[in-house]
């Protein structure tokens, strides 16, 4: 290094942050804490070195780090569950087959059968594809969502990531305080509960196998609960889309948004990783936090005075 160069990095830092400089030290020093602890997986060294970069790059790329705050947010709550979990999630208190039997007696239409009873018991190469497809690509249709309301509205961008970041909180602590097997592990242990069963990929599977690849089984053994099915989080990303989007959206996004949400259920339920009533508690949820946040917090329901597409109607 040149001799002047760190100055003029500090320099630039505090251009960039002003007195909130200390920002801009966070990500290398959680990375930091991560390697030195040695529990640094590869997510956290690919989100982390692109977060130390967005610091230290331009005021476009602070303000995108500083946008993705609630994303950050989430992150750290799914590392806070992985240090929660032996403290609140025992045995006696995990929800197994009392699901199954509320999900059969609400949907089973006196058949004694859930809808992810029926669908382990019917499936085929075709379904697997259409449900598997959400499932695959859902964390970079999210990326893509922000980005593009990063671009033409931040207003929007702050009211998709707030409801969900408060919408996976509300998760986390109804996973630690009503823990809630999902139907693979109902289907595979029965009513018995074994916290030492490892995450996995439940018909997923079925698409390593057919594709000769570990993705999803690598993806989902790095969950940090078995027993998080209530409520489904995978709802939550196109529900938060289409409940915070409605009030603008014409009538192909309130179309589209809808219908992808729907897609998610179905497919949360195809794939034996939800009960039916995990998702459409989550929609229910979503619907709630957005109604409180539109009337506790004025700047979340105020029209966005520099967005590019017009606000619809209240």
């Amino acid at each position: 290094m040149k001799r002047g160069e760190p100055m003029r990095a500090i320099r630039h830092i505090l251009a960039l942050w002003g007195r909130l400089w200390p920002l801009a030290l966070l990500p290398p020093l959680v990375l930091a804490g991560y390697l030195a602890l040695g529990q640094a997986r590869i997510e956290h060294l690919v989100i982390l070195l692109a977060a130390t970069g967005f610091a230290v790059a331009t005021p476009l790329t602070r303000d995108m780090l500083l946008a993705a705050i609630p994303g950050f947010a989430i992150l750290a709550g799914y590392e806070a569950v992985r240090v929660l979990r032996p403290l609140f999630v025992t045995a006696e208190r995990v929800l197994a087959c009392e699901f199954q039997r509320l999900d059969a007696a609400l949907f089973g239409f006196g058949s004694g059968l859930t809808p992810a009873d029926l669908f382990a018991r019917h499936h085929g190469l075709v379904a697997d594809l259409v449900f598997g497809l959400p499932y695959t690509v859902f964390w970079a249709m999210v990326l893509l969502w922000c980005a593009l309301l990063f671009l033409i509205s931040r207003g929007r961008l702050r009211r998709y990531l707030w409801v969900l970041a408060l919408t996976h909180l509300a998760a986390f602590v109804v996973w630690m305080l009503l823990p809630a097997a999902p139907p693979w592990y109902v289907r595979a242990h029965g009513c018995v509960i074994d916290l030492s069963v490892a995450p996995q990929a439940a018909a997923l599977s079925r698409l390593d196998a057919l594709f000769g690849i570990r993705y999803f089984e690598a993806f989902y053994s790095r969950a940090p609960t078995v027993f998080g099915a209530f409520p489904s989080l995978h709802v939550a990303f196109p529900a938060v889309a289409m409940v915070t989007g409605w009030r603008w959206f014409g009538p192909t996004g309130r179309a589209v948004t809808a219908a992808l949400t729907l897609w998610m259920v179905a497919a949360s339920v195809y794939l034996d990783h939800h009960w039916l009533i995990d998702g459409l508690a989550t929609l229910a949820l979503v619907l709630a936090l957005h109604a409180v946040l539109v009337r506790l917090w004025p700047a979340y329901a105020a029209p966005d005075p520099g967005a590019r597409w017009r606000e619809g109607p209240r």
